[in-house]
């Protein structure tokens, strides 16, 4: 790998732990060392689209089409000349907040985001707008767009001074953040620009890699998580011979999922009396649906501070009780990801493997086929060449598909 491509990774790597701005200076320096680096280009070209800086991202994409002859730069200068428009609601859309015309100006707004031009200051200022309706929770959905791209950006954390101004939220857990994995292959679940087809258009769309409006579980301040018998998941041998009657109707009424979920392990084979069954069968109830977005949303928390064993703990819990839960899939994927970066391959194998048999039309699968692909190079080259021929076939204009990738197949 040369020093131009070295150096994109690590302005990848920048942009997936929402360093923009960072990110940026690192594809300047890499298309200083290579003017050929087409992916280094394109990228920066979409970090300044994402700022609102049409003008520059289109001149870069023009360049590297005359001069690369990259038809990705080509596609990405055809979708966004219809954003030239967006310009002028979100120019028109300041001035009516300025004269309290709130409504009408998140009716433009919302114009906006039809493309993810301008991204940043859309949300920041779809933000402004909710919090003047008084409609907090959107507000915190459009802070936390901005912040899974640039943690350090201003408004954002001017915004959240805001609602912790009016105890909307806690000081110490401001924000409910998706978790942003830091490295190449989790691009898609801080968000990742590809191509699609939308009427036979095609246009750049920013991929949440979860819908919003499956998260409306409640904050979790995990640092103060009470901890429940074995921190790790493992269920206590020792067992009252007693079921605990009382103490799982408190668990239920105090939506205790921890205490839940080590009962319901402990004593879900057990032979139980009408009573017992039916608390057990209500706190089994409970972990499928609150609990298993409970145990997600706290592994994932885990995840983003890089406490792989607590991350695999509470995702398995998650993962336990989520068959049937929307959010399943991203379960299947965020286990795989935290196997992926504690160096558990074996681990991420399987979860990879899962998502890829039964989510292959997911938002994952083009992050899970590189994986699978980069992670069998040197445990089995035959099912590295399948899941690169496959990644190459199915997304053929994905930013995965770098030399890394063509040397396998090739």
């Amino acid at each position: 790998m040369n020093k131009s491509q070295k150096i994109y990774n690590k302005a990848l790597n920048k942009y997936n732990n929402g360093y923009i701005n960072a990110a940026i200076k690192l594809c300047e320096e890499s298309i200083s060392i290579d003017i050929k680096n087409k992916a280094s280009i394109n990228l920066k070209g979409l970090l300044l689209y994402l700022k609102g800086d049409l003008d520059k991202a289109q001149k870069l994409w023009k360049m590297n089409y005359q001069v690369n002859g990259d038809e990705v730069a080509q596609k990405y200068l055809e979708s966004s000349k219809k954003d030239n428009e967006k310009i002028q609601f979100y120019k028109k859309a300041l001035g009516l907040i300025e004269e309290f015309k709130i409504d009408e100006a998140l009716v433009l707004l919302e114009k906006c985001t039809e493309s993810d031009f301008n991204y940043i200051n859309i949300n920041n200022y779809s933000a402004l707008c909710y919090m003047k309706k008084g409609q907090y929770a959107k507000a915190l959905e459009k802070i936390n767009n901005v912040l899974k791209l640039d943690v350090k950006n201003i408004e954002a954390k001017e915004n959240i001074k805001l609602l912790e101004n009016v105890d909307i939220i806690s000081k110490k857990n401001n924000i409910r953040k998706v978790c942003c994995i830091s490295f190449i292959g989790i691009l898609i679940a801080c968000g990742i620009f590809l191509i699609v087809n939308r009427g036979n258009k095609s246009i750049v769309s920013f991929i949440k890699f979860f819908n919003t409006g499956t998260m409306k579980a409640q904050n979790i301040n995990y640092e103060n998580n009470k901890k429940i018998e074995n921190v790790n998941g493992k269920i206590d041998k020792n067992v009252k011979k007693t079921f605990p009657l009382e103490d799982m109707e408190n668990y239920i009424k105090n939506k205790d999922y921890d205490s839940m979920y080590v009962q319901v392990m402990n004593w879900r084979s057990n032979k139980l009396n009408s009573n017992e069954e039916n608390l057990l069968s209500e706190a089994y109830k409970l972990l499928t649906t609150e609990g298993c977005v409970y145990f997600y949303n706290l592994g994932c928390n885990y995840l983003k501070n890089k406490d792989y064993n607590n991350a695999k703990t509470y995702l398995k819990k998650s993962y336990e009780f989520g068959t049937g839960n929307e959010l399943y899939p991203h379960i299947i994927y965020m286990l795989g990801t935290s196997f992926d970066l504690s160096g558990d391959l074996k681990g991420a194998i399987k979860y990879y493997e899962e998502y890829d048999g039964s989510f292959s039309d997911g938002s994952y699968e083009e992050t899970v086929l590189y994986r699978l692909a980069v992670i069998y190079k040197n445990l089995n080259m035959e099912q590295s060449k399948s899941y690169a021929k496959k990644l190459v076939n199915t997304y053929p204009e994905s930013i995965y598909n770098n030399s890394q990738i063509n040397n396998l197949i090739n």
